[in-house]
């Protein structure tokens, strides 16, 4: 099966309705948030120092929340807009 974005521009698929279903599913977010954290881990950042992270695909920013819950700092980008708002 082939991913919507390979299939038409990805405002058809990552419109404002789907964004924020995907905001609000409580699975999406457990999700999110257990990548988030092992990704830190497997980054081997310095302990108790702060670091600025890129999240490339941020989506809307749930994995922000976790970096921002570990202390450290961040900016994202998305390929949909609606996905940022």
């Amino acid at each position: 099966m082939s991913r919507p974005e390979h299939l038409a521009p990805p405002e058809i698929y990552y419109n404002e309705n789907e964004a924020k279903k995907y905001t609000q599913n409580t699975r999406i977010i457990e999700i999110q948030e257990q990548m988030s954290e092992r990704a830190v881990e497997l980054l081997l950042l310095p302990e108790d120092t702060p670091c600025y992270l890129l999240d490339i695909g941020c989506g809307s920013g749930l994995s922000g929340s976790v970096l921002e819950e570990q202390g450290h700092y961040w900016v994202g980008l998305d390929i949909s807009t609606h996905m940022l708002g």
